[in-house]
């Protein structure tokens, strides 16, 4: 958000490091985030971060909590929010399409604790409120649940904005049906719009346990599932959008930013966060854990993949490259596209290059020119992986063509890579679930990729399938220095 550091944070606030981050010469040389950033520190700002990282308070004085901000801000450490004794005060909207055991099962998992609007969105079956849940029988204290009906079908995103022009509490929040959130986990997100700048968050949303190989697969490899790691949401980031299969945010901001597309009926979350994400703080806040049942059937399994897919093409209509399947530098894509072609000592001299590069634009802040290659090489090594992933999933179309056409060696070893990356990020798991994971896995990636291509073709556009790219060769190594003392 502009401006934020000019925003003190709540009294009480904490910090914890992000995993990323590295600490050197002393403490006042700091590395970390994602774009990875740098940050030189005097030697009080150094006992200052000192202090935070042993768990004290971020303290009023303006340079404590300029300094917080930056280290926030470049996603070194996050905001650990205090513990407030206010009641937010929230409701909680739920769109639900023939899925009446789902609904019940939310608003279980809420307890009727807060206010909440049910939007049918044109049910085949109309839902039915459970008795206890705050509608029909529920006792006089109990907050109100109303139930909206949709006569025509238009998804969840236009069945959650018709909810929210019923909505008049500070804050909303927005949970598919099925959806399971304690009602004291909901509460604790509350906790994080005590600091102003925030305007949306969101919890890790993981799929509930159970026998079968999609439940397996998605207990690991969940859609909705970001990750264990806290992370500020915004292009670019570690995290770059939430789900609103569980999402709150200030009511005020999602109606200043028009709320959800209608012209969307998948991506219509990652458009508003995005949108969001402009004008103010998103959070993911994994702590507090949201759970989804996985799909039922291999059919509604691939369904929804390329489902997911097909939003990229309407989504690069609205944010350009922010879509992008990669996000590399120039200097990672010339490197492999030199090797992919057969010329390995000359990816190898341009990859040597842009060391030394590096190491001359990050010499006021990092010296150590040892330091820079391991940094360069690093992140050329990391985009091949992106590359290989997206050579298996967005890409896959073209990469069987090449295969096809004559460029059988590296079109299949992109997808070797792509295989090898998938199978030893489930080491430690059993044979079988492995085996499992690979099969889904491919299934994952082959419908989500025939659904960008859906996407591109109704966009009349291929933009959502071409790289981002952050430097062109001769323009840096990608990799931001922001010295501070």
């Amino acid at each position: 958000m502009a401006g934020s550091s000019a925003v003190p944070l709540p009294a009480g606030t904490g910090l914890v490091a992000d995993p990323s981050l590295q600490r050197r010469d002393g403490g006042r040389l700091l590395m970390g985030g994602a774009p990875l950033r740098f940050l030189r520190l005097s030697p009080a700002g150094a006992r200052v971060v000192d202090a935070f990282l042993d768990g004290r308070a971020v303290p009023a004085s303006p340079g404590a909590q300029h300094l917080a901000r930056r280290l926030i801000d470049a996603g070194m450490a996050h905001p650990a929010p205090p513990e407030t004794g206010d009641n937010p005060a929230f409701t909680v909207v739920i769109p639900v399409r023939n899925d009446q055991s789902g609904l019940e099962a939310t608003l279980a998992a809420l307890g009727g604790r807060w206010p909440v609007v049910v939007v049918d969105d044109a049910s085949t079956r109309p839902v039915r409120l459970p008795a206890t849940s705050g509608g029909s029988g529920a006792g006089p204290a109990a907050p109100a649940v109303r139930l909206v009906r949709r006569e025509v079908a238009g998804g969840p995103g236009v069945a959650r904005q018709t909810a929210l022009a019923l909505v008049d509490t500070p804050l909303v929040a927005f949970l598919d049906a099925g959806v399971e959130l304690a009602a004291d986990d909901l509460h604790h997100l509350g906790r994080w719009f005590a600091d102003p700048t925030v305007v949306a968050v969101g919890p890790r949303v993981a799929s509930l346990p159970g026998p079968g190989v999609i439940a397996v697969y998605e207990t690991h490899r969940s859609p909705l599932d970001l990750g264990p790691n806290p992370s500020p949401v915004a292009p670019g980031r570690m995290v770059a959008y939430l789900p609103s299969a569980a999402l709150v945010a200030r009511t005020v901001a999602v109606k200043t930013a028009g709320g959800f597309d209608p012209g969307l009926r998948y991506g219509e979350d990652v458009d508003l966060v995005w949108r969001l994400s402009a004008d103010g703080t998103v959070r993911y806040d994994p702590s507090i854990v949201a759970r989804h049942p996985p799909r039922p059937t291999l059919a509604a399994f691939a369904r929804q993949r390329r489902g997911y897919g097909s939003s990229a093409g309407p989504l690069a209509q609205r944010h350009g490259d922010r879509v992008a399947p990669v996000r590399l530098s120039g200097w990672s894509l010339a490197c492999w596209v030199l090797a992919l072609a057969g010329r390995p000592v000359t990816a190898a001299a341009v990859a040597g290059g842009t060391a030394v590069a590096l190491g001359r634009k990050l010499a006021p802040v990092l010296p150590d020119k040892r330091e820079c290659a391991r940094l360069t090489f690093q992140g050329h090594w990391s985009a091949g992986g992106s590359l290989a992933d997206a050579a298996g999933r967005e890409w896959w179309p073209v990469t069987a063509l090449a295969a096809l056409a004559g460029w059988r060696r590296p079109a299949l070893g992109l997808v070797a890579v792509s295989i090898g990356r998938r199978w030893r990020r489930s080491n430690g798991r059993p044979l079988a679930e492995r085996a499992g994971d690979l099969a889904l896995g491919t299934l994952d990636n082959l419908a989500y990729g025939a659904g960008v291509w859906q996407g591109a073709w109704r966009a009349r556009s291929v933009r959502c399938l071409l790289p981002r790219l952050t430097s062109w060769p001769g323009k840096g190594a990608g990799v931001s220095a922001e010295p501070t003392r």
